[in-house]
C-alpha cells in the first residue's frame, strides 16, 4: 500500500513539474520562450508610451460654462442664497441674472403646489425658460 502511494506521489510531482515547464513556468523555460516567441508578445522593455502635449486652449465645456442658480421650495417658503425670501425679492434677484442661466428648483415633500406654481409662473413671466424641478 505504501508503494502505491509513493508511486502516485512521484507521478503527481512529475506532472506538476512538466506542467510548470511546458506552460511557462520557471521564468525563461517553457513552450513559448526563446526563438519560438510570438511576434505579438511584448516585454516591459519593449513597450512604448505616447506622450500627449498639454494644450492651453480651453475645452468646449470650459468655453460654454453654464451659469446656474438654485432655489429651494419648502412648504410655502422660498430659499435663495441660504436665506428665506419672499417671491417678490426672489423675482428681483433672479431678474439680475442672465436669461440663459439654468435655474434648478429643488423641492421637498412639504412644498405646496401653489407655491411651486407661483414660482414657475413668475419665471415664465420674467422670460426664464431654462428651469428644472428637482425633488429631494
Amino acid at each position: 500500500m505504501k508503494k502505491v502511494f509513493g508511486i502516485l506521489l512521484i507521478l503527481i510531482i512529475a506532472a506538476l513539474i512538466f506542467a510548470l515547464i511546458y506552460f511557462k513556468g520557471f521564468g525563461g523555460f517553457g513552450k513559448d520562450s526563446g526563438e519560438n516567441k510570438k511576434k505579438d508578445d511584448t516585454s516591459v522593455s519593449e513597450t512604448t508610451e505616447k506622450k500627449t502635449e498639454a494644450t492651453t486652449e480651453p475645452t468646449t465645456e470650459e468655453k460654454t460654462e453654464e451659469k446656474t442658480a438654485s432655489v429651494t421650495v419648502s412648504g410655502r417658503d422660498y430659499l435663495f442664497g441660504n436665506e428665506k425670501v419672499s417671491l417678490e425679492k426672489l423675482a428681483a434677484e433672479i431678474a439680475k441674472l442672465d436669461k440663459e442661466t439654468k435655474i434648478s428648483i429643488t423641492y421637498d415633500d412639504t412644498a405646496a403646489k401653489n407655491t411651486m406654481d407661483d414660482l414657475t409662473d413668475k419665471l415664465d413671466e420674467l422670460g426664464y425658460k431654462n428651469y428644472e424641478k428637482i425633488a429631494k
